[in-house]
């Protein structure tokens, strides 16, 4: 291979300009005789972890500056060619986290604001990520009606300290300013921003869920003999805690299994990580199974203001991040309860 088939490119795998394999070139040169434009259309590998993408070139004529060399007195020229890569260059990935997090609108306004990233849409970024903020005070503390009342609830709340609101300020004044004075931050500021509301969006919804799935991680004092090391958190699936569940336990969420597929031969199961989804049209019903408090969870497509709850058994968890679709949480501990709330589950289905 030489030299001229080897080029510096930035590697999205990497995240940094590394050396390039030149694997299939195209070149073209319009010249209308006063200006002109090259264009290189190029296939690379990265020669490090040989990542491919397509490099998209151009170079116009009034982007060359043309100059005496210095040491040999002859005339030279230089050009700044315009450089595209496809998949677009992705300066910071998405937190691993992600696919943990409880709430699929908020989960939903992130892909969008890293999406932006990777076209350089800082404005977007921006006041995305005060969208962010919003979002999540809906969350934890409800619609306050203004963003400033909402900061004070979660204050109040003590979910937010005053120091925490303090270095929060500076990046809702920034998706102000990009919402509504046309500024855009840096690379550098953008990352600042993001660091910011994801710290905060961590805390407050993921860490308290991810918290609950130790709990079902850590042996009980009450299995008496040691156990093995079990698996990392973020590897305990619901295929997992299905498999270990207690039989007591197991009968109770097969029972329900049952009697949900027998709501309707539309009826699908689509397992994800942290719980299992019974989907109609949509989902009705998102089922977790919690070994150590011996209940089994149903999220249903409900209004939780239409139903009347029965606290013992129900929670409305619009203002609460949890794992699943659906306002509606039901707590099973027993066939009894299936009972008790099954038509609830019914409604859920016939609206989904």
């Amino acid at each position: 291979m030489t030299e001229k088939q080897i080029e510096r490119f930035f590697c999205n795998a990497c995240k940094q300009k590394t050396k390039h394999f030149i694997r299939g070139e195209f070149n073209k040169h319009d010249d209308d005789g006063e200006f002109w434009n090259k264009r290189r259309m190029l296939i690379i590998e990265c020669c490090g972890c040989e990542n491919l993408a397509l490099v998209k070139m151009t170079l116009f004529s009034e982007d060359v500056v043309y100059f005496d060399d210095p040491h040999t007195g002859e005339s030279d020229s230089e050009g700044k060619w315009e450089e595209i890569i496809y998949p677009p260059v992705t300066y910071r990935n998405p937190p691993t986290w992600f696919e943990d997090l409880p709430d699929p609108t908020l989960c939903a306004i992130s892909h969008e604001i890293y999406n932006s990233l990777q076209t350089g849409s800082h404005f977007l970024a921006t006041f995305g990520s005060r969208t962010l903020i919003d979002r999540l005070i809906v969350l934890t503390v409800g619609d306050k009606g203004n963003f400033q009342k909402g900061l004070q609830a979660l204050q109040d709340g003590g979910m937010l300290s005053q120091h925490e609101r303090e270095i929060l300020t500076p990046v809702v004044d920034a998706g102000n300013a990009a919402a509504h004075r046309g500024w855009a931050p840096t690379k550098e500021q953008i990352a600042v921003i993001l660091d910011t509301v994801e710290g905060l969006i961590h805390r407050l919804l993921v860490l308290p869920k991810l918290a609950e799935e130790l709990e079902e991680a850590v042996p009980s004092r009450r299995s008496g003999a040691k156990e093995k090391a079990g698996k990392p958190v973020a590897a305990v699936t619901i295929k997992n805690k299905i498999d270990a569940a207690p039989k007591d336990l197991l009968k109770t969420y097969e029972d329900l299994v049952r009697r949900l597929k027998l709501l309707g031969d539309d009826v699908t199961i689509h397992p994800q990580k942290h719980y299992m989804a019974f989907r109609r049209n949509r989902n009705f019903a998102s089922v977790q199974i919690y070994n150590q408090k011996r209940v089994v969870r149903v999220y249903l497509n409900l209004d939780p203001d239409s139903v009347e709850l029965d606290p013992s058994i129900m929670r409305d968890v619009r203002q609460i991040g949890h794992f699943g679709t659906g306002d509606l949480e039901i707590t099973l501990k027993s066939k009894e309860d299936i009972d008790k709330t099954f038509a609830l589950i019914e409604m859920s289905y016939e609206i989904s």
